[in-house]
């Protein structure tokens, strides 16, 4: 089969030149230019399926699929869903490759349907936000003892697509210094990334380290004379659409008044220039405009001043909404026909066409995207764009979320267009650009940190300071005016949240489809008159959060009594309590640092089988994953070595408790209790050496060192559920050893083990545990200590190789765990 045949299968359409250049390529390009509507995530999407399938050992398993928006999260989603089940349909997928999956990153999504296949074909499609911080170790809104597996599997064998780059502020660079990072510490499999927009300035990724690598950023991949005369892409590089300055001005004051007053006018003239059974767009800059037009236009509606359909649509709508919304409204399939006000949720990756467009004034980059939602395939004669300036002296408050610089630029470059061309297609777009001076041209000027080597080597740590704090990673995110919070509402009974399953103020995990992402700001003086809970993991509590206690990324739980958000407005922050029913799991229970559920699973097994069954899929998945520089048998013998540390005394207690007849000789690694049952747990007075603390993997991790056992195997084994890892110390009020012992993580100085059977005849002798590693510097045998061993791996294999490492050992057990339980508890 052909690779034109195999695009033509998944789309019902033929590739154009270009598109089939690059899927048949030596070698993937690094940046791909093409104008709005040259269909450029199908190019990659299939590019890179096509070369999964005929290129393998040089092809990524993982695509990775970065966008700024959660709409365009969705939107792009459907269509790979849509693809791949032609191609499966028609038998074009090879046997191997049939069983690809696709996955939503966004919002509070934590899947446990991809970072388990870690030998699977997966494509990965998410904002940045969710992408770059799991690329960081600090993954937004999932579990912290997850962030190493996802880091792991982010930055070895992907190959990441970086899409609508003129969004992304500082996470742009962001993307090009960890692209340099992986080509510098080396990883597992192949990891490359390309970047794509059809109006990317590939100055900004010459990073500073970067920068020194490759050459060939100005030398993009884009459209050649044979696609500028294919007859579709003929007709929308051509399609004409006028353009003119209207008379209104986007106040310059945020007040209440003005901000009505300005959509009173405003609404006014769409009223007599939208026409019948046609889209009219109106892209506002921020949401309490669009809620306001969206309000007057509604007023214009009832008084029979407009005879159509309006719609509202933003990004401050909770994940459940805003997909029904967009199935509504963004339907490329059937095309939504009346009036819809929007944000930047439509700026990108949309298949919306407006015969129509009125749109504030914005930064020159953005600005060309919105002129790619008017008259998109050039199917409409008398296509308009209506621009909407600002007062000439305004600052950046005035302007916000943009900067005043970048909307006086934008108006120079905007006006020229409209003197010049008088048309904002494509090709007259494009006329002008070539004939513009070079110091007049916009450059995307762009905030926040820049991510160095040093930092990666912080971030891969992943323990949290003694108050619970974290490295903040928002500034290598996105820009600094751009951070967000995201804010659940539930009900339940009277005082504070319980996470104690069974409470009857129980409240138990959040879900995507509930969390509405909320600027810092809007939520702190949203909070002001309102109380807000987060989940504390390590003391598995909801904490309660002052206004002044934000930080990006947080998420929040508020009463839904208390208010601020409507599912026709989105968050308003002000009395509406308008919540549409959203269709979610059970309440699903928490995990914190203390926490065992895999060891939990409504059946006994014992530590011998458990360690054999570990070792085997451990050898498995090796082979499926055929990289020849995987240390195999060291992952494998820690995979035998990971649940040693089981046969704890208290450890066995606990398995045992209420189960007369499991106590005994017998040695067991999983028990039949049910750990969401709070009525099947151990009470606390029964934990009296302080078993609530105790981490069997730090008891199989000194087993092993002191059975002389390579660093390496006692890291990864001491790993394995990502709640000890480079950092070991005592707990917060965890009980202290008596007579002035060494203790951490619920292990004593000198607690005994017994003799262990790890299957296949390894058996590992009776031994006392020694805590000599935790202290600072070396102990008395002139040994360094943990930390410090530590850290000298991570300079050994680097940090994607290392994550990498302990991410094949966890699912390993997991899989091992899953022939016990079926579905994977969470970690």
């Amino acid at each position: 089969m052909k690779f034109s045949e195999f695009f033509q299968i998944a789309t019902g359409k033929p590739p154009f030149p270009y598109q089939e250049r690059l899927a048949c390529a030596d070698k993937l390009p690094l940046v791909l230019n093409v104008p709005t509507g040259s269909g450029k995530t199908a190019t990659v999407v299939l590019g890179w399926l096509w070369r999964r399938q005929h290129d393998r050992d040089r092809t990524p398993r993982r695509l990775v699929y970065c966008l700024p928006m959660r709409s365009l999260v969705e939107q792009t989603e459907r269509s790979i869903h849509k693809w791949l089940d032609h191609l499966k349909g028609r038998n074009a997928l090879d046997e191997d490759i049939k069983d690809i999956e696709v996955h939503k990153l966004m919002g509070g999504s934590v899947s446990h349907d991809w970072d388990d296949r870690l030998d699977r074909n997966t494509i990965l499609v998410g904002t940045q936000d969710q992408l770059l911080s799991r690329a960081l170790n600090r993954g937004y809104a999932m579990s912290r003892y997850r962030w190493p597996v996802h880091f792991a599997q982010l930055n070895n064998d992907c190959f990441w697509v970086i899409d609508e780059t003129q969004l992304m502020g500082a996470g742009l660079r962001t993307t090009a210094q960890l692209q340099w990072l992986r080509e510098h510490f080396s990883t597992y499999g192949t990891a490359r990334t390309l970047w794509m927009s059809a109006t990317l300035d590939s100055d900004i990724l010459k990073t500073v380290d970067y920068r020194q690598t490759y050459g060939n950023l100005d030398r993009p991949f884009t459209l050649g004379e044979d696609d500028r005369e294919h007859p579709t892409l003929q007709k929308r590089l051509s399609a004409s659409k006028s353009i003119q300055r209207t008379a209104i001005v986007v106040p310059s004051k945020g007040g209440d008044k003005e901000v009505r007053q300005y959509a009173r006018k405003l609404t006014s003239t769409i009223a007599e220039v939208h026409r019948a059974d046609t889209l009219t767009l109106i892209v506002c800059n921020r949401v309490d405009r669009a809620r306001a037009v969206y309000r007057e236009l509604q007023q214009l509606q009832r008084k029979g001043e407009i005879d159509a359909e309006i719609g509202l649509i933003h990004s401050r709508f909770r994940a459940g909404d805003r997909q029904t919304l967009g199935a509504r409204y963004l339907d490329d399939e059937h095309p939504f026909r009346g009036i819809l006000v929007a944000t930047q949720v439509v700026e990108a990756g949309v298949d919306i066409s407006a015969t129509t467009l009125f749109t504030e004034l914005c930064p020159w980059s953005s600005f060309v995207q919105r002129l790619g939602r008017c008259n998109r395939y050039g199917e409409a004669t008398e296509a308009a764009v209506y621009w909407i300036d600002f007062d000439k002296k305004v600052d950046d408050k005035a302007t916000s979320p943009y900067r005043a610089e970048a909307i006086e630029q934008a108006r120079y470059l905007v006006g020229q267009l409209q003197e010049q061309q008088g048309n904002a297609g494509i090709e007259s777009l494009q006329t002008f650009l070539e004939n513009l001076p070079d110091d007049k041209r916009s450059p995307q000027a762009l905030e926040g940190m820049v991510l160095r080597r040093h930092d990666l080597m912080q971030l891969f740590d992943t323990a949290s300071d003694l108050a619970g704090h974290d490295i903040d990673i928002s500034p290598f995110v996105r820009e600094a005016q751009d951070n967000n919070v995201e804010i659940a509402w539930r009900d339940w009974g009277k005082g504070n949240p319980s996470a104690d399953w069974g409470d009857e103020n129980y409240v138990g995990k959040l879900y995507r489809d509930e969390l509405c992402r909320v600027s810092m700001a809007q939520a702190q003086q949203f909070l002001k008159q309102r109380e807000a809970w987060t989940f504390d993991a390590p003391n598995k509590q909801w904490r309660k959060v002052a206004h002044n206690e934000l930080f990006p990324g947080i998420t929040l739980l508020v009463r839904t009594t208390d208010g601020g958000y409507s599912s026709e407005l989105g968050f308003t922050g002000g009395k509406e309590k308008d919540f549409a029913p959203l269709d979610l799991p059970e309440d699903g229970d928490f995990n914190s640092d203390r926490d065992d559920p895999l060891s939990q699973v409504g059946t006994y097994i014992t530590l011998e089988q458990h360690a054999r069954d570990t070792f085997n899929e451990a050898q498995k998945l090796c082979e499926a994953l055929k990289l020849s520089d995987l240390p195999v048998e060291s992952i494998a013998r820690a995979a035998r070595y990971h649940d040693a540390g089981k046969a704890h005394e208290e450890f066995q207690k606990m398995l045992t408790w209420n189960r007369e007849e499991r106590k005994g000789a017998t040695l067991w690694a999983k028990s039949d209790r049910d750990f969401k049952n709070s009525s099947d747990r151990p009470p606390r007075k029964f934990q009296d050496r302080g078993f609530r603390y105790l981490r069997h993997e730090w008891a199989s991790a000194l087993l092993a060192l002191q059975q002389g056992e390579p660093f390496l195997l006692a890291y990864l084994v001491a790993c394995h559920h990502g709640k000890v890892r480079m950092v070991v110390q005592p707990y917060p009020n965890e009980k202290a050893a008596p007579h002035g012992k060494a203790y951490a993580r619920g292990v004593w100085d000198g607690d005994t083990l017994p003799e262990i059977d790890l299957g296949d005849g390894l058996t590992i002798p009776s031994c006392q545990l020694s805590l000599d590693c935790v202290a600072l510097g070396e102990n008395s045998d002139g040994e360094p200590s943990w930390v410090a061993r530590s850290l000298d791996l991570l300079d050994e294999y680097g940090a994607f190789k290392l994550a990498y490492l302990e991410t094949v050992v966890r699912v390993a057990d997991w899989r091992a765990s899953a022939r016990y339980t079926g579905p994977l508890a969470e970690e």
